[in-house]
């Protein structure tokens, strides 16, 4: 019974079996082609080229400033490290403000931030003592060199020797044209002062050279001054 039971299952198997047909897609297939000129471009172009680029080797420069900074680093991952860049910055400060401090109480306003240039001067560009300058003939000799910011300071010099020999102010050797300033306040002096003191200290302590053309506008300025002085 059981023997014919599965010959029975298998005959309907086969007959099911024989029952399927295989299933064709019918859709077209179309075939794409490469353009081989397109293809050539691609390989030509830098953009499609990935290479390794070699690194450059660093300078001697690069491996200071590596070197400096990996220093650095491991002195500040100690305590005691931290401490000492602490004090040295602490003493760098001090004395960036003291060296500020000591311009400031120096030198003029502008001179503060005057450039080299306008520190290669002769010998009574600064400690000078007005009382002991012959100013027809160094203002003179400067004009003569062409050296007309020399002239301006000169003609400068002489206004303040005229103003101190009417005792409107004390001349003092490095005092400041702030101090002359305020001690001109409440005078007729005290607008056409101020006038001359900004000339000069734009002529003496700018880098812009003064032309021969401004020069004798400036100068006869400071003759006005002289003459109104002496009147």
């Amino acid at each position: 019974m059981k023997a014919g039971l599965f010959i029975l299952f298998f005959l309907t198997c086969i007959c099911c079996g024989a029952q399927q047909k295989p299933l064709y897609d019918s859709a077209l297939v179309q075939t794409r082609e490469f353009n081989a000129t397109t293809i050539e471009k691609y390989k030509e172009s830098s953009s499609f080229k990935y290479q390794n680029e070699l690194a450059e080797s660093p300078s001697l420069w690069d491996m200071f400033w590596h070197w400096f900074w990996k220093t650095y680093d491991n002195i500040m991952k100690t305590e005691g490290g931290r401490t000492t860049m602490k004090v040295i910055y602490w003493l760098l400060a001090l004395g960036a403000l003291a060296f500020f401090v000591y311009k400031i109480r120096t030198m003029n306003r502008v001179a503060l931030f005057e450039s080299v240039a306008s520190q290669q001067t002769p010998w009574y560009a600064e400690e000078e003592n007005i009382h002991a300058i012959s100013f027809e003939e160094a203002i003179a000799k400067a004009v003569e060199e062409e050296n007309y910011r020399l002239a301006i300071r000169l003609h400068y010099l002489q206004c303040l020797k005229i103003v101190s020999d009417k005792n409107i102010i004390a001349w003092l050797p490095n005092k400041t044209n702030s101090a002359y300033l305020n001690e001109m306040k409440g005078t007729d002096y005290y607008q056409p002062f101020k006038a001359i003191t900004y000339i000069f200290e734009k002529a003496w302590y700018g880098n812009s050279a003064v032309l021969p053309q401004e020069y004798e506008q400036i100068s006869e300025q400071f003759n006005q001054f002289n003459k109104q002085m002496q009147a």
